[in-house]
């Protein structure tokens, strides 16, 4: 999975077991959370994690692509669509 999102995306991905809030995640992973907005940014658009604000919190949750990312999943377990394959 590093070798498609990146390393630190992928640690992204693997803390959002629970949903998180970017301070959350930026202290998890010992990041900035300019940092981690920007990987974020970057997962919501690939369609692996969600996120909603709440009033001055931004919580992210992986999405079903993402936990078939992190689990091994492949185009056989139903959860990919054609415009995520990359």
């Amino acid at each position: 999975m590093c070798a498609l999102v990146g390393r630190t995306r992928a640690a992204v991905l693997n803390a959002l077991s629970d949903s998180s809030t970017t301070g959350e995640l930026a202290e998890r992973l010992g990041i900035s959370a300019a940092g981690v907005s920007q990987h974020t940014g970057v997962l919501r658009s690939a369609g692996l994690i969600t996120t909603r604000r709440n009033r001055n919190s931004v919580m992210h949750s992986i999405t079903p692509l993402g936990v078939s990312l992190i689990s091994g999943g492949g185009p056989q377990s139903g959860l990919w669509q054609i415009e995520h394959v990359v």
